[in-house]
């Protein structure tokens, strides 16, 4: 009895139900549902290739990377320096290494590679992302800088990772600045140039002096390329390549290392300012091309975290700041054994400086915190 009531409830309904004019879901319903299908389709897409390529990238700390024979630069055209005995130098340490759950550091660097083996990094770089201070900040290092090398000689900080891989350079610059990361990114130069291409090339101002050098010389290995004019120049990677290894052109008043050093953060400065005019589905069909050209250290969670981190910041401040250590007042320009080499003095102004640029008003409340990491550990 009771299921045939059911069978003629369920026959009323629908006879009643059959006459019913259907109700529509109002345009703009439609509008909406459509959106979010759209955005959780992208989202899963993006998710997916990230998580893909994600695997091409990861590399996993090495705590025994093999030590490579060390060896110093041959500079010339260093006779006019004065020679200091390296044995009679006192190198200072910093008092602690710096950290800050606001602050997200990573470390970026370019390799240039050598035969089979590691190469050394021309291109140190500190890239921050200050939440409490809601800023975006890139800390350049320059390479000739001569520094304590744990493990190894003291020498030029571009030596450290080819001496003892990323570790060893991480531990240099605990040792020397007391600032930490909390990952790396390497490229070489070769994908360098390929990150350009991907990104569509970036737009540079050339003096007259760097448009005569650059258009005469192979620090543009493509012949055809070396058509550059004064003014602005949509640069190829091959181009920029160029551009951002010149040191013997000043530039803004900077020679040598200094001068090379700012065009890596002019390059930069000019990567970050495409990116920015990109839209989420432009990054989203990017990442398949840049993410193989990189390695890093940084797990997958937190890789997508401090990205996160640093687009909420940017919405509210696009601007990048930068800096160059050692800094101005801070160094001496000298030679040791063979090389021409940028010695920090007094150290503890470039670290203090160093400090102060990244963590910001970060340290009112963190400068303590640091000690929990050895320095030179």
């Amino acid at each position: 009895m009771e299921i045939h009531m059911k069978e003629k409830d369920n026959k009323e309904l629908e006879e009643l139900t059959a006459d019913m004019p259907k109700k529509k879901l109002p345009v703009w319903s439609k509008i909406v549902i459509g959106v979010v299908i759209a955005l959780l389709a992208i989202l899963g897409i993006a998710y997916g290739v990230f998580s893909y390529n994600y695997g091409k990238i990861y590399v996993k700390d090495n705590d025994n990377e093999k030590a490579q024979e060390e060896y110093f630069d041959e500079d010339t055209g260093i006779e006019n320096l004065k020679a200091i005995d390296p044995d009679k130098i006192h190198l200072d340490s910093a008092d602690s290494v710096m950290q800050s759950k606001d602050v997200i550091n990573i470390l970026v660097c370019g390799e240039e590679a050598i035969g089979g083996g590691r190469g050394r990094t021309d291109s140190i770089m500190i890239a921050t992302v200050n939440r409490k201070d809601g800023a975006l900040r890139l800390t350049s290092i320059m390479r000739d800088t001569y520094v304590q090398i744990p493990g190894f000689s003291d020498n030029k900080i571009n030596a450290a990772y080819h001496n003892g891989g990323m570790k060893t350079l991480i531990k240099t610059i605990h040792k020397n600045f007391g600032v930490d990361v909390d990952g790396y990114v390497l490229v070489n130069f070769d994908s360098f140039q390929q990150v350009i291409e991907a990104l569509g090339g970036v737009d540079i101002k050339l003096a007259e002096d760097e448009v005569e050098y650059l258009n005469k010389t192979n620090y543009i290995s493509e012949k055809s390329n070396r058509t550059l004019h004064v003014g602005v120049n949509h640069m190829n990677g091959n181009q920029a390549l160029g551009y951002a290894r010149i040191r013997y052109v000043q530039k803004d008043g900077q020679y040598g290392d200094f001068a090379r050093t700012l065009r890596h953060r002019t390059v930069m400065s000019a990567i970050y300012k495409k990116l920015m005019d990109k839209s989420a589905l432009e990054l989203i069909a990017m990442v398949p091309k840049l993410m193989p050209l990189v390695k890093t250290n940084i797990d997958k969670a937190d890789l997508v975290n401090y990205l996160y981190q640093g687009v909420e910041v940017r919405s509210r401040n696009s601007k990048l700041e930068t800096l160059n250590v050692p800094v101005e007042g801070a160094y001496k320009i000298t030679r040791v054994r063979s090389m021409s080499v940028i010695l920090p003095d007094p150290l503890d102004k470039n670290v203090k400086a160093m400090q102060k640029f990244i963590f910001g008003s970060a340290l009112e409340k963190e400068d303590n915190k640091g000690a929990n990491i050895s320095v030179g550990q």
